[in-house]
């Protein structure tokens, strides 16, 4: 390889490590958001919003620009595991949300690289190094800090809403490595749409089962700014970036970038909502950080 090549590979990963941190921050002020629009409204239809507002935005773009499209089969499958992710994930943070505040759920989110790289391990989709480990190791140690130290001044079930954080942070990890090889062979808008279609008609469905209104004309005006916001940014822009990202680089490399989800989401929760900003929240959100600076040193060191 050359040495051209492998400045623009490195260009290349940098590039991504910043897409992902752009799509993490829109994750974490979408949290607010959500967190706003749970008092006004159902979970499914705030989740039902979300994907929409997605699926709106980025089909039309997507065969327009579009020319190599994966065969059937491939879509059946891409739309089966992008539902999931699409569908399944929107619920749980929606349904989270009326139980805990955006900062807890965002920090509790941060587990997710961990399970990212246990996933990856597993599947062989990366090696595993003490760096990863030690890095991961002590961001989520820096979850666990603000969380614990925070409970005395969340609601008294924030609990359940952490809990079901968990397991939206164990579907994203299965998501990230999984659509990695994916990703290799179509391109970002290609899995997004093929995804987000189905997710918002498995949201649909549900939302008639559950009887819950799919469009909720009685939100207010910072309601429906709240609701287009989580459209376009926090899920639309946010799902291409994401994406675009993981195909660019490992799913943990990418995962990693996710510390701008919980900073976001307690600043602008603390500004907004009133939630509580402590100096042991932020000391945790200081090691997850230098969780994120072992992690990603150990790959400089590796490419020099």
């Amino acid at each position: 390889m050359s040495q051209d090549t492998k400045m623009g590979i490195q260009r290349l990963a940098i590039w991504a490590a910043l897409a992902a941190c752009l799509s993490t921050s829109f994750g974490g002020s979408s949290f607010v958001a959500m967190r706003f629009l749970v008092t006004e409204t159902d979970p499914i239809t705030i989740a039902f919003l979300r994907n929409a507002g997605a699926a709106i935005i980025l089909t039309p773009i997507a065969f327009i620009v579009i020319r190599r499209w994966p065969t059937f089969s491939q879509l059946v499958i891409i739309a089966a595991m992008g539902s999931i992710f699409f569908c399944g994930l929107q619920v749980v943070f929606a349904t989270a949300l009326t139980y805990t505040t955006s900062g807890r759920a965002a920090m509790t989110y941060m587990t997710m690289p961990f399970l990212t790289l246990v996933l990856s391990v597993l599947f062989r989709a990366e090696s595993l190094t003490i760096y990863k480990v030690l890095g991961i190791f002590i961001a989520t140690s820096g979850v666990i800090v603000a969380l614990w130290q925070s409970s005395s001044t969340s609601p008294s079930d924030a609990w359940v809403g952490d809990s079901i954080v968990l397991l939206g942070a164990f579907i994203t990890a299965v998501f990230n490595v999984w659509s990695s090889r994916w990703l290799r062979l179509h391109e970002p808008l290609v899995v997004a749409v093929a995804g987000v279609l189905p997710g918002t008609i498995l949201l649909f469905i549900l939302a008639q089962f559950l009887g819950v209104p799919t469009f909720e004309a009685n939100l207010s005006v910072n309601g429906w700014l709240a609701a287009a916001y989580i459209g376009l940014f926090g899920a639309a822009i946010s799902y291409m970036l994401w994406l675009w990202a993981l195909r660019h680089t490992t799913p943990t490399l990418v995962a990693i970038a996710l510390p701008m989800n919980p900073f976001v989401a307690l600043i602008l929760g603390s500004l907004l909502l009133d939630e509580p900003l402590t100096p042991m929240m932020m000391a945790g959100f200081l090691m997850v950080l230098l969780g994120v600076f072992i992690t990603n040193w150990y790959s400089q060191v590796k490419r020099v």
